[in-house]
């Protein structure tokens, strides 16, 4: 007869071991889970790798043509998602109608508008271009200068800044030269413009169809994508929630704020008797450059006016741009983008002109992205590494 050689302490440490091993590999997250389980399936892993990461690259040759306004899609389906529940919790749940009714107020509040904007904006930014080009041709600007206040604002300048000799400046060539770029740029978009008309109305339509079925099928789509993640929960929702957030900042913050600062100088050029659509647009666009932003338009506007002898225009129009169109940069800007305020405003204005030089027009938006989940992921880096990168060192404190 043998006897049990396996004690009852025996026993137990083999539980305390297994648990121990439980803990430790619920500490060390999916992500871990999911190396052992690879490195055990051995060939048949790896060839599945494969297979996947070709069909991702098949996949997205088949997408690539729609990829811009799939993002596009994705980030306007994420900022009007509250307006989307609430709708959908006034219609009793039914998804379709409540997708259906952000659609049209999208196409209605925005498209219409936008559409009759375009409209005459393109025809007053050719007449702009070309009444600034006749007032450059017909101007002396040897006499402008010999007048007595430009003059002497010309030698205060030179006391100022003894590396520059405004007096040696070729004005003339240097203003035509500037704006015969700036008709060339306005012509060539005036013409692209009309020329893909078609290709926009089918990508925009196609954007309302990607919005309806993201506002609709979100939540189904993005708990696949979590689930085929190996990542926490946590870190994926810390994903998900920055660039949210991010990309409602950027979309109301950024834009929304470009577009009352152009229509509140627009007023301000109208009252003086220059064209507003195209110079107000203007405007709008130059908000979102940092540091100099809408002075950009009304200072040159202002000194144009200064020039002419208007100088009540010119005072007026200085004022406005400095307080009404000003105080919206200063208080509406930040309240929009408060969601953002994690990320230095620095990096947020470099990451805007980096996306543009990278992206054209839509680095606005990407460029912002980009530079979230770069932070956040470095976020989740040190968190996973902090015993290995120890503790933080401490903020400094002002003096």
């Amino acid at each position: 007869m043998t006897e049990n050689t396996h004690s009852p302490n025996d026993s137990d440490c083999e539980k305390q071991a297994q648990q121990e091993l439980q803990e430790q590999e619920e500490l060390a997250g999916p992500l871990a889970q999911f190396s052992r389980t690879f490195s055990r399936q051995g060939l048949y892993g790896y060839f599945l790798i494969v297979l996947v990461l070709l069909s991702l690259y098949l996949m997205y040759g088949v997408i690539r043509p729609f990829m811009h306004t799939g993002i596009i899609s994705i980030v306007i389906a994420a900022s009007f998602s509250p307006l989307y529940n609430r709708i959908l919790a006034r219609v009793g749940n039914r998804d379709m109608l409540a997708s259906g009714s952000v659609i049209g107020i999208l196409v209605v509040c925005f498209a219409l508008p936008v559409t009759v904007f375009l409209s005459g904006l393109i025809p007053q930014a050719v007449d702009s271009i070309r009444a600034v080009n006749d007032w450059i041709r017909i101007t002396d600007f040897d006499q402008l200068t010999n007048q007595s206040g430009i003059l002497s604002a010309m030698q205060w300048l030179q006391q100022k800044l003894p590396f520059i000799d405004p007096l040696e400046l070729d004005i003339k060539h240097n203003v035509t030269l500037f704006s015969k770029s700036a008709g060339q740029a306005v012509i060539s978009f005036a013409t692209s413009a009309l020329g893909d008309t078609v290709t926009f109305f089918f990508h925009f339509l196609l954007m309302l169809l990607m919005v309806f079925f993201l506002l609709k099928d979100g939540k189904k789509m993005l708990a696949a994508v979590k689930y085929l993640c190996p990542m926490r929960e946590e870190q994926e929702d810390n994903i998900i929630n920055t660039l949210r957030q991010v990309s409602r900042s950027v979309l109301v913050g950024g834009l929304l704020v470009a577009v009352l600062q152009g229509i509140v100088g627009g007023f301000g050029l109208a009252m003086v008797g220059i064209p507003a659509l195209f110079w107000g647009t203007v405007m709008g666009f130059c908000s979102l450059i940092p540091v100099v932003g809408t002075g950009l338009v009304w200072i040159p506007a202002s000194l144009y006016l200064l020039i002419v002898d208007e100088w009540q225009s010119a005072l007026f129009l200085l004022l406005w741009c400095a307080l009404p169109v000003a105080a919206i940069d200063s208080f509406l800007r930040p309240y929009f983008m408060k969601d953002s305020a994690r990320v230095s405003v620095f990096f947020i204005f470099m990451s805007i002109l980096g996306g543009i030089k990278a992206f054209g027009i839509l680095g606005i938006l990407y460029g912002p992205l980009i530079l979230s989940f770069f932070m956040v992921m470095l976020t989740i880096y040190g968190e996973e590494f902090a015993d290995v990168l120890g503790e933080k060192p401490p903020l400094p404190t002002k003096k």
